[in-house]
């Protein structure tokens, strides 16, 4: 009965950290039961960890002392990887990735196959992440865009390029289930009708390549980079005076680059007017 009694004390007392307290607590289904005194502990370092930089030492050491009371929260140890995935600090931030994949499969499997495609670039790790969240979990998507689509690229970044169509081909006919009441061009990404003219470049399919990255230029107009891939891909089909014109609206509009959150921190498979880019300078 004392017992009892003293954790409503705590409760009333520490009324004030009950938002605090369930912000936590809604991250993730609890599997290690905390006390009233552990889960107020929690809720104030994760509030100190967003009081400083995302990327700096210290909080990480928020998140490490929140961690020593909950080591099982796959949240927490996604967020002590994220920063470093972001700062190319890949060989610091993969042990706490597979934490979260560890507590959590269901949420960040998918997530894992994702950062191991676009950041570490770990390209069959990243397949056989997201071909095992296929299997368990059904297609789905993970930031914007299927886990087929993500396959392709792996595929394609280890020169694969028939193993790229396909998975390009099911996260189209995936999309096209998923919002059949929109037109094709929309239905489907445009980085996916870009990436499928990137293959058909690839496989020599010159016309096939043109008529996708047109569809990709339908959605996002002067995409300089499907520009770009259309000019080499007329010119390879005996179109030279299209190409010139082509290559010249890509020059022209080479701000107009792969527009992705992710752009900030990686440079995508193909891009040609990336951040670094000597292309990418006004001219």
């Amino acid at each position: 009965m004392k017992k009892i009694l003293y954790i409503f004390l705590i409760f009333q007392a520490c009324a004030e950290n009950e938002s605090k307290i369930e912000e936590v607590r809604s991250f993730e289904s609890e599997k290690v039961v905390l006390s009233a005194d552990d889960s107020i502990k929690i809720a104030e370092y994760w509030e100190k960890a967003n009081k400083v930089p995302v990327y700096s030492v210290d909080r990480q050491h928020y998140l490490d002392s929140a961690l020593m009371i909950k080591p099982d929260s796959a949240y927490f140890w996604q967020q002590k990887a994220m920063p470093l995935y972001k700062e190319r600090k890949f060989s610091l931030g993969k042990p706490f990735l597979e934490k979260a994949v560890l507590h959590d499969p269901k949420r960040y499997l998918d997530y894992s196959g994702f950062m191991k495609c676009l950041f570490s670039n770990e390209y069959q790790e990243s397949i056989d992440e997201l071909k095992l969240a296929k299997e368990k979990y059904g297609d789905g998507y993970v930031m914007d865009h299927t886990y087929n689509f993500y396959i392709a690229l792996d595929y394609l970044q280890l020169n694969q390029f028939e193993n790229a169509k396909n998975y390009l081909l099911k996260s189209k006919e995936q999309q096209f289930k998923d919002f059949p009441n929109d037109p094709p061009e929309e239905a489907c990404h445009y980085m996916d009708w870009f990436y499928m003219g990137v293959v058909e470049y690839e496989l020599k399919n010159y016309e096939n390549a043109i008529e996708n990255f047109d569809m990709s230029l339908k959605v996002y107009e002067n995409f300089a980079d499907a520009l770009y891939y259309k000019a080499i891909s007329q010119y390879n089909s005996g179109k030279k005076e299209e190409t010139e014109k082509t290559i010249e609206l890509a020059w022209k509009n080479n701000q107009n680059t792969i527009n992705e959150d992710q752009v900030y921190y990686v440079v995508y498979p193909y891009q040609v007017f990336h951040r670094l880019s000597p292309r990418s300078r006004k001219k």
